[in-house]
């Protein structure tokens, strides 16, 4: 926990969820605060999230019939859809940081927040989810080149590591390790089939593995310079 910033820490927070407070907006995770709060605005009162999907309740388009006691139990069901209405702008609002509470600040009604914060971040979403499939394109055709050494290899895998976890693209370091492994050159097939026999395999972090493999670069060499 002491390697983790406060950034982190919250976002996680934010990210488990709760059926008592506010879930604050985190940019990288839009589509999931959407989901979120539906659940959480359904979950005090189904109206609260139908005052989003239909637009506020207007007293004025409802005309009142009946006898007194059906009038009554019109207007009192007015006042709690008005009084849900207000209770979502407020939950709405307190979900946002400064920076989306100040973009939104002229939104008046809870479907207007709702729509502007979907048109802003939901292009963002997508251009991320492009990014991640381009990022996992890249990281299943990672493969040495042909006289490319070790570590000028290892590098790029560790920029697609550095994209993917920018981007919220969670592996394994056990697929990290895989990967790294088969994409090398057919010569180094020996060395690599003794160290993934190896016990303590699945336990090595990369750079581990790049420090064993690495011992054993110029033996690798000596046997490409004979099948050459």
């Amino acid at each position: 926990m002491e390697n983790l910033n406060v950034k982190t820490i919250m976002n996680f927070m934010n990210l488990v969820g709760s059926t008592t407070k506010v879930l604050m907006l985190i940019h990288e995770y839009y589509d999931q605060w959407v989901d979120r709060m539906e659940g959480y605005l359904n979950g005090i009162n189904e109206d609260l999230w139908r005052s989003i999907e239909t637009g506020p309740y207007r007293a004025d388009l409802v005309q009142v019939v009946g006898n007194a006691g059906e009038a009554e139990y019109m207007i009192t069901q007015g006042n709690k859809k008005k009084e849900n209405n207000k209770r979502c702008l407020h939950e709405l609002r307190a979900a946002l940081p400064s920076v989306d509470y100040n973009y939104v600040r002229g939104c008046k009604k809870r479907k207007e927040i709702w729509d502007t914060l979907k048109d802003k971040y939901h292009v963002i979403e997508r251009a991320k989810k492009i990014s991640m499939s381009q990022f996992l394109l890249e990281l299943a055709d990672l493969k040495q080149k042909e006289n490319e050494i070790i570590e000028a290899y290892y590098d790029r895998l560790n920029e697609i590591i550095f994209k993917c976890n920018k981007y919220g693209v969670i592996r394994t370091t056990l697929e990290f390790n895989l990967t790294f492994v088969l994409g090398l050159r057919n010569e180094w097939r020996n060395i690599c089939l003794m160290i993934k026999t190896q016990e303590n395999f699945d336990t090595y972090s990369l750079s581990n593995l790049y420090n064993i493999l690495k011992a054993h670069e110029s033996e690798v060499k000596e046997i490409s310079e004979k099948i050459k």
